[in-house]
């Protein structure tokens, strides 16, 4: 946000912003992400569990992503971010290969809690690695591989139930490709270059950074209370939470409210509930070239533009399949771009020793929308009788991320002033 003619100079200082391990560590957040929601009808059956069982294993999900989230920052202090990451995507394969083989629901939920914690831990070490190295458009397109790997994992699980097959390959195949994922990041664990060079940091801004090792300026840990008295702290875990309730209300319901809303079968709408991930992921690349010129506080309220005209489009009469089948486009297209504006502003609005204690805060607050989100409409479709609530609950969590996205760039207008 302030300070964007740093994103030039940093990239060119010396320390490569993106490397391969970076992209497949990104990948490795996308591929499991979508599963759960999309398996649940198949699994909850096969382990003799109702629909509303699935609540109980968001929520350990939440639960540990959540406070792998919070408690990332001293593990990448130990063992660098390298390790940290490979961590993350193991805990990820020994969960999908234990769900792969769960007999009974309780074991499902004794392995969400590696799943949650493995997915907090390479969440807040990738963008706190990627977010002091990269430009908006590098983190952008990181991003973007994350959606391309929800959209396989969603379509290579589309693709093994429709076949017949048992939902437990799906889970398994999708954990042997999240192993390979893992032996490839562990190969190379010194592409990874947690120090960072004097050009960088005098760009950045920050004087304790002179003596130039990440883990060594890192060895004062924040505590929430002190990150949450930082001006625009709130304000940005508001507009994180906002903008997750939408992406994943939308993902775990736009199915439902085509068939109950929109009259359509159910393949029909599973079918067009997919182009959610289809504008996620293209959403994210465009996002990634209009963010070589346009600065995070535009890429944040485009964002929004685009989700407030998705729900508009969503409620005004029209005849044909056009709006099932633009509005879940519209939908990922919005969601695109506003988080990773967020980690590449952080180290601006925040400093860079403490931005990974502060991604772990976003992310916390992201495992938290994951399931409040969602189970909220559950219980507002309930209470309103009709899945025609559905683009009003998404417009009241977009309001209020314009309303946190005004306190956030009023805070980085001050910071591009000195005041």
């Amino acid at each position: 946000m302030a300070h964007e003619q740093i994103h030039g100079d940093i990239v060119r200082a010396g320390t490569p912003g993106v490397s391969l391990q970076v992209i497949l560590g990104f990948l490795a957040i996308g591929l499991p992400e979508a599963l759960l929601g999309a398996s649940w009808p198949a699994m909850g059956a096969g382990v003799h569990a109702p629909l509303v069982a699935v609540v109980g294993i968001a929520a350990v999900l939440a639960a540990g992503s959540a406070a792998a989230a919070i408690t990332a920052e001293p593990v990448a202090r130990r063992f660098g971010s390298g390790r940290t990451v490979d961590m993350g995507v193991a805990l990820t394969v020994l969960a999908l290969l234990g769900f792969s083989f769960a007999p009974h629901y309780w074991v499902l939920l004794i392995f969400a809690l590696p799943y949650g914690i493995g997915s907090g831990m390479l969440v807040v070490a990738l963008n706190a690695y990627v977010s002091v190295r990269s430009a908006n458009a590098r983190i952008t397109w990181l991003h973007a591989t994350t959606a391309f790997g929800a959209l396989v994992g969603h379509t290579v699980l589309g693709w093994i139930i429709a076949d017949g097959a048992d939902w437990r390959w799906a889970y398994r195949t999708i954990g042997l490709v999240q192993l390979a994922l893992a032996v490839m990041l562990a190969a190379d664990t010194r592409r990874w270059r947690d120090h960072l060079t004097a050009a960088q940091m005098a760009q950045l801004g920050e004087t304790p950074y002179a003596q130039g090792d990440w883990r060594h300026d890192m060895r004062r840990p924040h505590v929430v209370r002190t990150l949450m008295a930082m001006p625009a702290a709130v304000a940005v875990i508001v507009l994180m939470f906002a903008t997750t309730s939408v992406e994943q209300t939308t993902m775990l319901w736009a199915s439902s409210y085509m068939v109950h809303a929109g009259g359509m079968s159910i393949h029909t709408a599973g079918v067009y509930a997919n182009l959610f991930f289809v504008g996620l992921v293209a959403g994210s690349v465009v996002a990634g070239v209009v963010a070589l010129k346009v600065r995070d506080v535009w890429m944040v309220v485009g964002g929004i533009a685009v989700l407030l005209g998705a729900v508009v489009l969503m409620v005004v009469p029209m005849a044909g399949l056009w709006r099932a089948l633009t509005a879940p486009v519209l939908l990922g297209v919005g969601c695109a771009p506003i988080a990773p504006a967020v980690v590449h502003a952080t180290p601006r609005l925040f400093g860079a020793a403490r931005t990974p204690a502060m991604i772990g805060m976003q992310t916390a607050a992201v495992s938290l929308a994951t399931l409040v989100g969602p189970v909220l409409f559950a219980g507002v479709e309930r209470v309103s009788g009709s899945m025609h609530a559905l683009p009003w609950y998404l417009l009241g969590f977009t309001v209020i991320a314009l309303a946190a996205y005004a306190r956030v760039a009023r805070v980085a207008r001050l910071h591009a002033r000195g005041e």
